[in-house]
């Protein structure tokens, strides 16, 4: 069972990425990262289908990767990248959905 964490959890993205892992028989979410502000942090990752996950919606992106396998990542670039350097330090790979880029980002991608 692949164990995946979603960064951006709560955005349109986010959200049909999560119900998508919930709906998947291989996969299993085990972490819902979101930037500081954001309004939902502490609510269960699938409230928004009226499903309970266990997961909790958090800003700390080393809790949100606790157990994952992969990171799926639909944030701003900023965010990507930082998120990247943790993610390569605890082996977690990342699938990438962040668009805006730049050349450079993109370079230090690869």
């Amino acid at each position: 069972m692949m164990k995946i964490a979603i960064a951006g959890a709560t955005g349109r993205m986010g959200k049909m990425l999560i119900e998508a892992v919930l709906n998947c028989s291989d996969a299993e979410l085990v972490g819902a990262l979101e930037h500081e502000s954001c309004p939902l942090l502490g609510e269960d990752a699938g409230a928004f289908l009226g499903k309970k996950t266990g997961v909790v919606t958090t800003s700390d992106i080393a809790k949100a990767l606790t157990g994952a396998e992969f990171l799926i990542d639909f944030t701003r670039p900023e965010g990507t990248m930082a998120h990247l350097a943790i993610a390569q330090k605890t082996g977690c790979k990342m699938i990438i959905g962040t668009t805006g880029l730049s050349n450079t980002q993109i370079e230090s991608l690869k």
